[in-house]
């Protein structure tokens, strides 16, 4: 049988064109206004023209980020409940016209209305819903955190509305008000959402929709003030605006486009593995900037998978996006067709469509997790096998943020609470900055103890910068720290604690014959150091994540993992406790830690040095896990930053050391927490320790398992 031509009907959205054929302006403040500059938004089908849209300068970006500033303390003020009102109706609104939107998704960026119409509408539909209930909540989940302020959105052309609603509604929920960039090719669903803000009467300046090309979003990026950048796009953009942002205080959310590894396992169900496939490639396949499917391959299913592929791939309709027969509608950004794949095998159908994959083939486990771990964190990842403790175990170990088992492209509701999470400000804001013991510049690195005197369990070395890569490679190697159990962690921070308090009076000589300090403030600093290894040693094992429900069949795991290698600056104040409480939740979770020594404040005694290495060693650590560096503390932490295999950076030094990290970070795209030059009360369990601490040092994973037949 053929199938028979049907098309959607586009005259609701037709009309809704017509009456803006003079061309779009921006959604500030609740109005329209105009640019100077306009540009056309085009079909990729047939290139007609659907509409002409404002460009964005400096001074228009100006007004909606003031516009949004100015609207922000009366929207926070309103409460989760007041805020779940809003969104509540906006929620409704969109579900109401949610044909509209689906046509309008595939008229703009040409992706079949089979895809637009059944999962990224009624997605966002979910989404919104989903972060009314959080806002709702929000004062019993969220008690005391305040919003950021302003948020800065930059969306991808990907999936135009559903992106957007993922980055607006946790925001909104939160109490910010928001600067929405939508991309360039794919613009017009955010114009069509901005009448319904107008509709629903959503006050003035809490939505600011900016059109425009990239340099609206450079604008955006560096206006002073907007307090947070949400960016989805490619990894160079994303290193683009770490580094422009360095130094000066935004939070940043990016989500950066790498390939996403689809592993295909001997047993795995082929059938239901290849129908997954082409799914996920067509849903991932609209992106300009690079990204896209990498499948690997078991040796032994090599042949009869590609043989699978190739012919569910020659029975994919292309055509008019419109029709609910099509598969394959058109590629928003023909030009990246060539660029996207760079090696193995492309499958490639139609003329002017496109479906692309590279594909890799692997014996060992361990080869498919080193190829899927090649290119950094993926936002996701497909393993597919009918061995459940084989597919657990390489869902452990991939680097994903979420791990799909048997399954691909669910849509995660229950990260909506971690969505939250960053855009409010953090629960403790650290507000001391004691000029006294931090004004102190750095000096030129000198050697201060040689390696080849003190044992090998903690490398307390001279300070030079090629040390580092010795440093950060001992740490590498000790992985099975990380793989190991928390009630074995906690084992070895217990043991510390203990050998520590035994040890009292030895350390408190030191303390105060070295630093200067009086005996009575060595004591007391060792106390709150023996302290602070107990309650890490507590949190080890129970730090825990959490299992969530999804409608279908199945649930998903929320797993609080390592971040892996953390590189450590230690502040000029308090040499045992300050270090103590940093280093403790990062091993307490199973991070390797390369601990930088604040060269001011460091004891310098060898005497001293082989103390601190004697207990670390009694107390079973295990060699790599944690690699003292001694010498000038900003330039050696920027070193780490800049470092490939340093997975995050904590800084708690000077307000120009932050800038630093920061700035070295952006082309690794390690992970960073900067004090900018504050500092919390370390001896206060409210601020010198907690959950705060282990937030910091964890990163959640997402593993979905599906069940039944």
């Amino acid at each position: 049988m053929n199938y028979g031509p049907a098309p959607e009907s586009t005259l609701k959205v037709d009309s809704w064109l017509e009456n803006r054929r003079d061309g779009f302006g921006l959604f500030i403040s609740g109005q329209w206004v105009t640019s100077a500059e306009t540009l056309d938004s085009v079909n990729p089908v047939n290139g007609k023209l659907l509409a002409k849209i404002a460009v964005a300068g400096s001074g228009d970006v100006d007004i909606a980020v003031k516009a949004a500033r100015t609207a922000q303390p009366a929207w926070e003020k309103l409460g989760g409940h007041g805020r779940a009102r809003y969104l509540y109706a906006l929620t409704q609104e969109l579900q109401k016209r949610a044909g509209e939107f689906a046509v309008l998704e595939s008229l703009d960026s040409g992706k079949p209305i089979r895809e637009s119409s059944e999962f990224d509408i009624p997605l966002a539909i979910r989404h919104f819903h989903h972060q009314t209930g959080r806002a709702q909540l929000f004062d019993v989940e969220f008690p005391g955190r305040s919003a950021l302020g302003v948020s800065g959105l930059i969306v991808a052309s990907g999936y135009p509305l559903l992106s957007a609603v993922q980055k607006m509604a946790p925001a909104l929920a939160a109490g910010n008000c928001i600067v929405l960039k939508p991309s360039l090719h794919t613009s017009l669903s955010a114009l069509l959402f901005a009448g319904l803000c107008e509709e629903i009467g959503l006050p003035p300046g809490v939505v600011n929709i900016v059109t425009g090309g990239a340099a609206t979003g450079e604008y955006l990026v560096d206006h002073p003030n907007v307090d947070q950048i949400d960016f989805t796009g490619s990894i160079a953009v994303g290193s683009d605006i770490r580094s422009r942002t360095a130094g000066t205080g935004k939070t940043l959310n990016l989500n950066l486009d790498r390939k996403l590894p689809f592993i295909i396992f001997e047993d795995a169900d082929l059938d239901s593995a290849v129908e997954e496939l082409v799914e996920t490639v067509l849903c991932n396949r609209v992106e300009p900037c690079g990204a896209g499917v990498q499948l690997l391959l078991q040796e032994g299913v090599e042949s009869r998978a590609l043989d699978k592929i190739h012919a569910r791939v020659g029975k994919l309709r292309t055509g008019n996006p419109l029709d609910a027969n099509t598969d394959l509608g058109a590629n928003i950004d023909p030009a990246s067709l060539a660029s996207i794949v760079q090696r193995n095998e492309a499958f490639v159908s139609g003329d002017d469509f496109g479906l692309l994959l590279s594909v890799t083939g692997f014996r060992l486990l361990s080869e498919a997790l080193e190829l899927a771990d090649g290119s950094g964190r993926s936002m996701a990842a497909s393993i597919w096998s009918e061995n459940i403790n084989r597919a657990l175990d390489v869902a452990s170990q991939l680097n994903a943020a979420t791990v799909w088992i048997n399954d691909s492209n669910p849509f995660d509701l229950g990260s909506g609470r971690e969505t939250v999470e960053k855009a409010l400000r953090s629960p403790i804001e650290f507000s001391r900055g004691d000029m006294a013991l931090n004004s102190a510049p750095s000096t030129k690195a000198t050697r201060t103890a040689s390696i080849g005197d003190l044992p090998p369990i903690v490398r307390i070395e001279g300070g030079h910068q090629a040390d580092i890569p010795r440093a950060v490679s001992a740490a590498v190697r000790a992985g099975d720290w990380t793989r190991d159990s928390g009630f074995s962690r906690a084992r070895v921070l217990n043991h510390m604690a203990e050998n520590l308090s035994e040890r009292k009076e030895e350390f408190c000589w030191y303390l105060a014959q070295f630093t200067g300090v009086s005996e009575e403030a060595a004591r007391r600093e060792i106390d709150a150091s023996v302290e602070r290894l107990f309650s890490y040693a507590a949190w080890a094992d129970k730090y825990d994540g959490a299992v969530r429900q999804y409608e279908r069949s199945g649930a998903a795991l929320a797993v609080n993992e390592a971040v892996g290698v953390i590189a450590v600056g230690c502040p000029d104040h308090l040499p045992l406790l300050a270090p103590v409480a940093l280093l403790a939740p990062a091993l307490a979770v199973g991070n390797r830690v390369v601990l930088v020594a604040s060269e001011r404040n460091a004891p310098s005694r060898a005497d001293y040095q082989r103390m601190l290495t004697l207990l670390l060693e009694s107390s079973g650590i295990p060699a790599g896990v944690v690699n003292i560096v001694t010498g000038a503390r900003d330039d050696l932490v920027e070193v780490l930053a800049a470092h490939k295999q340093v997975d995050g950076v904590w800084y708690f030094g000077s307000a120009e050391g932050s800038v630093r990290v920061e700035q070295a970070s952006a082309p690794s795209l390690a992970h960073t927490w900067v004090n900018r030059g504050k500092f919390p009360d370390w001896f206060s369990r409210d601020e010198g320790e907690g959950r705060h601490f282990l937030r910091e040092a964890c990163r959640v994973k997402n593993i979905w398992i599906p069940h039944g037949d």
